[in-house]
């Protein structure tokens, strides 16, 4: 008998367990808030980095954006001589200031970054351009008589030998300044600057969220071993306090929340799911993001493929937008001289020509194996003119041999209706337009209104 008094005072006190498990719990639970506070500061960083990513990214953009409005403008004006173009042209240079705005967002968020030097070159490449816009205007403005000018281009002073040529000749010379080589060259320097700066921007963008990530990963993995910890000393002390009649009850509770039998070592279960869900999550993005690309875009160009271009002409305004139906003229006579290797490299030529010769608004689509479509959106006004400069422009680049592949040149069809038609209409309407520049010599471009 007093042995066994003896052993019953040696015994577990469940009054004393009780007691230091709430101590322990209390203190594990201040761990656990202190590092769920700094993993939450660690996620919250990570979405203002990457908010500002896409600030920045956007306001790198648009400068690109008022380049090629600005392009377009000019070109718009030297082709139909509506002094609408020039105004805005100068509206967005002097007014709207895109460029200088884009240019100061970068300044103030990375000062002295290399996408800022990028940004700051592109922009530098863009003025420069500039000098040759206001001549190609002066030009234009001497050949309609006009001395009412924008101050800008009344500073510009004509060569005599251009001053000597007539109006004709003037239009000419001012068409083919904002559509040669070199000023399609300036504009190319001006995209490979703005790519530099874009690349800038995400690896910096990357090293700063890396460093985040991997502060936000320890937080988690102490938070884990916390729980781990508050959950072996619950186990425990569910364990000890079994031996007063509650194991059923509590091993009852366990099998209605898990629906299934909770073995002793339950937290292992917690780590091995959550660490699951974050290998499956993490999978899942990133196949995602390589799935939607990959979905709608032509592997071979870069262009959108056919799933691409039928999400697009469902989602456009058609009627400000144009479509261009361009097939590579004798391909197969290409194919069958050179093989199919050169074959493709002359389709990622025709691609690599097309994004250079249209504004990065635009949609690009292969659809079949040399049949491209262009849509060319938020169109304003009659779009003829400039598409047949465009399509002389990129047939020109296409007609001589580069790289060792061979010449091609581009039959193109157009539909254009400003009041608006179903988009398969537009096919067929740029199908007969296509299908009448193959019977009258290829290597041009018909609207479906001159074929019709």
């Amino acid at each position: 008998m007093h042995g066994l008094k003896e052993k019953e005072e040696k015994g577990i006190s469940l009054k004393t367990t009780s007691i230091l498990m709430v101590i322990i719990s209390v203190i594990i639970a201040a761990a656990l808030l202190v590092t769920g506070v700094r993993a939450f500061r660690s996620f919250k960083a990570m979405e203002k980095t990457t908010d500002n990513y896409i600030a920045l990214t956007e306001a790198a953009s648009e400068l690109m954006n008022a380049s090629d409005y600005l392009t377009e403008e000019v070109q718009c004006f030297t082709v139909m001589g509506d002094r609408k173009h020039m105004e805005n042209y100068f509206t967005e240079a002097n007014t709207l200031r895109r460029r200088d705005n884009a240019l100061a967002v970068l300044e103030k968020e990375m000062p002295g970054s290399q996408a800022l030097q990028e940004l700051g070159e592109s922009m530098a490449e863009s003025v420069a351009l500039m000098d040759r816009e206001f001549y190609a205007m002066r030009l234009m403005l001497a050949a309609q008589g006009s001395y009412d000018m924008p101050e800008e281009v009344k500073n510009v002073t004509l060569s005599d030998a251009d001053s000597a040529l007539g109006p004709d000749e003037k239009i000419r010379l001012a068409q083919q300044m904002v559509h040669d080589e070199t000023y399609y060259s300036q504009k190319n320097r001006i995209r490979a600057n703005m790519a530099e700066c874009l690349t800038a921007l995400k690896n910096g963008t990357h090293g700063n969220q890396q460093a985040m990530e991997d502060r936000a990963f320890h937080d988690l993995v102490w938070m884990l071993a916390l729980v781990v910890i508050q959950t072996l000393g619950i186990l425990v002390m569910m364990w000890i306090t079994t031996h007063l009649g509650v194991n059923p009850v509590v091993q009852a509770v366990d099998h209605i929340k898990k629906d299934q039998k909770l073995p002793i070592i339950g937290a292992a279960e917690f780590r091995y799911l959550a660490g699951t869900y974050n290998t499956m999550y993490n999978a899942y993005k990133k196949s995602i993001e390589s799935l939607n690309y990959k979905a709608s875009h032509d592997e071979l160009t870069g262009t959108y493929n056919r799933a691409g271009y039928d999400l697009i002409r469902d989602s456009l305004d058609m009627k400000t937008t144009a479509m261009l139906l361009l097939d590579a003229d004798v391909f197969k006579s290409v194919n069958d001289q050179y093989g199919h290797e050169t074959g493709d490299r002359v389709l990622q030529r025709i691609a690599t020509v097309l994004k250079s010769n249209f504004r990065s608004d635009d949609y690009i689509c292969r659809i079949g194996g040399d049949e491209f479509v262009v849509f060319m959106v938020h169109l304003n006004m009659e779009p003829k003119q400039l598409i047949e400069h465009k399509v002389a422009q990129i047939n020109a680049d296409l007609s001589s041999e580069a790289d060792g592949v061979p010449p091609i040149s581009l039959s193109v069809g157009v539909s254009y209706e400003p009041e608006g038609i179903d988009p398969d209409e537009m096919f067929r309407q740029a199908d007969i337009a296509l299908y009448n520049v193959k019977e009258n010599g290829r290597n041009g471009c018909c609207f479906y209104t001159d074929a019709a």
